[in-house]
């Protein structure tokens, strides 16, 4: 085989490897149109306790993440009312949640949607109104130096 004829049958073949590759990952949309997203991993049954001590977030910002809940604190004093718990998981297509402190929100790691600390989407996944629906923010009560959220 001559050179030129290897090369151009190597290169026809590439294409269709690159050409495939990318009808694959641009097959679906990211922004859950095409039905209801479902989250990797599911949130707590309804009525589960999960707890946190106290002291593993001192600075207001701080945040944990624990069975599946996701734990910040807001303010300096260490009553209820101090933390929110919400589910750790986005609704839209499970990526991680966090507290972003500067913005005084929640938001999504996998397509940046944002949701504020009553759970309320604030913008939608991929700086759109996306399909997504509110957080979960779970009732918290502080016992004995942990904080507690019931999961609803």
């Amino acid at each position: 085989m001559k050179r030129n004829d290897f090369l151009n049958t190597l290169s026809g073949g590439l294409i269709l490897v690159c050409a495939g590759s990318c009808m694959v990952s641009c097959s679906t949309g990211d922004d859950g149109a095409e039905g209801t997203p479902r989250p990797p991993t599911p949130n707590p049954v309804a009525g589960t306790k999960v707890s946190v001590v106290l002291s593993s977030m001192p600075n207001v910002g701080d945040q944990i993440k624990s069975n599946s809940v996701l734990f910040f604190r807001i303010a300096e004093e260490d009553i209820a009312g101090s933390f929110i718990a919400t589910e750790a998981i986005c609704p839209h297509q499970g990526g991680a949640l966090v507290w972003r402190v500067n913005d005084n929100r929640i938001q999504c790691q996998l397509h940046s949607a944002t949701y504020n600390t009553s759970g309320n989407v604030l913008q939608g996944p991929q700086n759109s109104a996306g399909s997504t629906r509110m957080l979960k923010i779970y009732a918290k009560t502080v016992e004995n130096g942990n904080l507690i959220a019931t999961v609803g």
